[in-house]
């Protein structure tokens, strides 16, 4: 006899929500701010980016000779100020996907179980699929950051492809098949080529993608570096003094060099959407749709603040 899961978790209950704005921020921060790039405050969030975001730039310059003049009882125009503006547009984007109540019972009922066991309440099973969710989500968001392109299918433009179109970013010279044997020559390159201008400044980091993390955690460990060979999850990952960051997602011989304070990730809370529509009130099945509906985008304000390793 076939048991009657539904009936022991009470799923004929309907789990049909709709939530939209403020009521839905939580849910699209977790499938869109979690994934490690933001989440560890490597990106300048700009929040409230329903239609486009203008990064303004603004260059103050002085003569030859630098801004600072001598002295005069007159008026003597001695620098320029320059300005531009790059436009951070986020990209529509939806989830529609269905699910079958049945197969997620199980992961559910061992969710439920631990968090009576650690004095936290249970989880309603539409916030658990709600979180299984924005956990798909989130890794895909990773990816765009990095290495998107609105040519593919929800995905919108990241800093590679923004920094490939752009002359004024810095690229480095004879990038090629990052190895094991050669990150340390390739992490130099990409040091030598950062600006004068942006080296040293507090906020500057060098985004690395997986393949290379593992190359550059490997060759530390073999020079002995830190004992990081023998280091927890805490150690902190510098070259030469300048914050390395493992970015999932990055294509493969990839690094991107800049300052958080130049880099941004842009959403529009207010406009977000989060729908889960139970279909057995429409067509007797246990599927359950989820719906979300949210935008998102990346870009920085100066080019030339930027360094890009293509190989």
């Amino acid at each position: 006899m076939k048991k009657n899961l539904s009936k022991k978790y009470d799923l004929t209950q309907s789990v049909t929500s709709n939530y939209a704005g403020e009521a839905a921020a939580g849910y699209i921060s977790a499938a869109l701010l979690s994934n490690p790039t933001v989440s560890n405050n490597e990106l300048t969030v700009l929040n409230n980016v329903e239609f486009k975001a203008n990064l303004r730039k603004i260059t103050v310059g002085g003569t030859t000779d630098g801004l600072i003049s001598d002295a005069t009882c007159a008026f003597t125009d001695d620098g320029t100020v320059t300005y531009a503006e790059r436009v951070l547009t986020p990209e529509k984007l939806d989830v529609n996907t269905q699910v079958c109540k049945q197969e997620f019972l199980k992961s559910w009922e061992g969710a439920n179980m631990t968090a009576g066991l650690n004095g936290s309440l249970p989880l309603e099973f539409t916030d658990y699929l709600i979180a299984q969710t924005a956990e798909k989500v989130s890794a895909e968001i990773q990816t765009s950051i990095w290495d998107g392109t609105t040519d593919t299918n929800g995905q919108f433009d990241g800093f590679r492809k923004l920094c490939l179109a752009d002359g004024d970013v810095n690229d480095v010279a004879g990038a090629a098949a990052i190895t094991k044997a050669n990150i340390v020559e390739k992490l130099e390159d990409v040091m030598d080529t950062i600006p004068a201008a942006v080296f040293g400044k507090e906020d500057l980091k060098i985004w690395i993608p997986t393949s290379a993390w593992r190359f550059y955690v490997q060759s530390q460990a073999t020079l002995g570096y830190g004992n990081i060979y023998n280091m927890n999850g805490d150690w902190q990952y510098t070259f030469n003094g300048i914050k390395i960051c493992h970015a999932p997602g990055m294509a493969n011989d990839t690094m991107i060099a800049g300052r958080t304070s130049n880099m941004f990730f842009g959403t529009d809370g207010s406009s977000s959407e989060v729908r889960v529509l139970d279909m057995a009130e429409l067509d007797g099945s246990d599927h359950v749709r989820m719906i979300m509906r949210f935008n998102a985008g990346v870009n920085y304000a100066f080019g030339s603040d930027m360094t890009l390793y293509a190989g």
